[in-house]
């Protein structure tokens, strides 16, 4: 959702915050560190679902540890900007699970992906064989993560000081 109506104050951001550190947490456990009971609690969690700003519980592997530890960042220049093909190119990207992200971007090039593969071997067949295969594809270059220095999956949200509209 682009524009949620719901509006966060700030017992809604000390859940998010929450939830963003440990997703695992118990509704009561969660209630005692944001300072309410639990039923009201769990009536904000649904509220923050139904508005959007929580889109899903996950969990985080560890990429090297699963055997996946190549992170290839792609830049990728289309042949044309075409609605059709810019349609063809994301709706492509989407059913690859090595893109792990895809950006449309401004700038020098049209796209951003960060694709995940086990070793270059099969970074090598991703590329030849999908990325290189579609029709709307010009120009690709890629740089390789060598060290991930910081990774983070909460948002800021000690930026949020006033509510949201």
């Amino acid at each position: 959702m682009n524009h949620p109506k719901y509006l966060l104050d700030s017992i809604d951001i000390g859940i998010l915050a929450e939830l963003q550190s440990n997703a695992r947490l118990s509704i009561t456990e969660l209630a005692d560190r944001v300072a309410l009971t639990p039923t009201p609690c769990g009536r904000r969690v649904r509220l923050l679902e139904q508005a959007g700003y929580i889109g899903a519980y996950v969990t985080l592997l560890d990429q090297r540890a699963i055997g996946l530890p190549v992170n290839a960042f792609v830049e990728v220049r289309l042949t044309r900007e075409g609605q059709e093909e810019v349609r063809g190119f994301e709706s492509s990207v989407r059913n690859y699970a090595e893109v792990m992200e895809c950006w449309a971007m401004s700038g020098g090039y049209d796209y951003l992906l960060r694709v995940v593969t086990a070793d270059l071997q099969s970074y090598n067949r991703f590329m030849r064989d999908k990325l290189l295969s579609l029709p709307s594809v010009g120009q690709v270059e890629t740089g390789f993560g060598l060290e991930r220095v910081l990774a983070r999956t909460a948002l800021p949200l000690d930026q949020l000081k006033r509510p949201i509209s």
